[in-house]
């Protein structure tokens, strides 16, 4: 996953999953969220805004 972080906001250059996951890149108007998952139900989450500096959160199920 690479993301460009701005003041202006945060942009999703590329995301590329592993062997067996896919992915859902979302950004409806607040933070980035990226969203892999597998067919077997896993998901692993990136959230990634700008607030006085770059944030990120990662979000394992």
């Amino acid at each position: 996953m690479v993301v460009r972080y701005r003041t202006q906001g945060v942009e999703a250059l590329s995301a590329t999953p592993a062997d067996g996951w896919s992915v859902a890149v979302e950004q409806p108007g607040g933070p980035l969220v990226v969203n892999f998952r597998t067919t077997a139900g896993r998901l692993s989450r990136l959230e990634a805004t700008w607030s006085d500096g770059p944030t990120a959160r990662v979000i394992e199920k």
